[in-house]
């Protein structure tokens, strides 16, 4: 098992008892995160879903989260109003805070290692039921830069294939190669749209 970070309350907004983790059976792998925020007086009507795809799992499950994942529920909340439901998703499912221990993972075995054998399924499902889908994994951070861009062109051929709609980035004051990784996201940064 990789190292696993520290874990934190998740935001005050969501519901504790609605969050649902799917983890593989040994827990090495997380495939989704999902949960849902509290009514709020100011946007009584929220009802969509929004689905933030990161780089890789860490210590976040049903009970406590992690920086990456406290930072994303308070943005999530904060600039889609409409957002009742939310799902995170990761582009590689091994779960390890630090990326370098996913390269490794990977150089020592395949990449589907790093993936994980249900992650596209997973990713498919997500996709038909989302309102909103941001891109989120930031740059490769240690793992192969060949490997990092299969992914990443894997998952677009899925996002293009089971979302319609607009997908979004979260675009700080500096420009980035790959779409900004949610723990680096400032509450006021602009949201543009990514194209895949």
């Amino acid at each position: 098992m990789a190292r696993l970070g520290r874990q934190i309350d998740h935001f005050e907004q969501v519901i504790i008892e609605s969050i649902r983790a799917d983890f593989s059976s040994d827990k090495r792998y997380r495939y989704t995160l999902q949960m849902e925020f509290r009514p709020d007086l100011l946007n009584p009507d929220r009802d969509e879903t929004t689905t933030v795809l990161l780089k890789n799992p860490s210590s976040a499950d049903e009970k406590r989260a992690d920086s990456t994942i406290r930072k994303v529920e308070t943005f999530v909340y904060r600039r889609f109003p409409k957002t009742r439901f939310l799902n995170i998703y990761n582009i590689f499912a091994f779960r390890a805070t630090d990326a370098i221990e996913l390269h490794q993972l990977m150089k020592e075995n395949t990449k589907a290692t790093g993936v994980g054998a249900e992650n596209d399924r997973f990713l498919k499902e997500l996709l038909q039921e989302t309102d909103n889908l941001i891109a989120a994994w930031g740059g490769p951070s240690g793992i192969d830069k060949k490997i990092y861009a299969e992914r990443i062109s894997e998952v677009q051929t899925l996002m293009s294939k089971g979302h319609s709609g607009l997908v979004y980035q979260v675009v700080g004051a500096k420009p980035t190669t790959e779409p900004l990784h949610g723990l680096m996201w400032g509450y006021e940064y602009e949201l543009k749209e990514y194209n895949i």
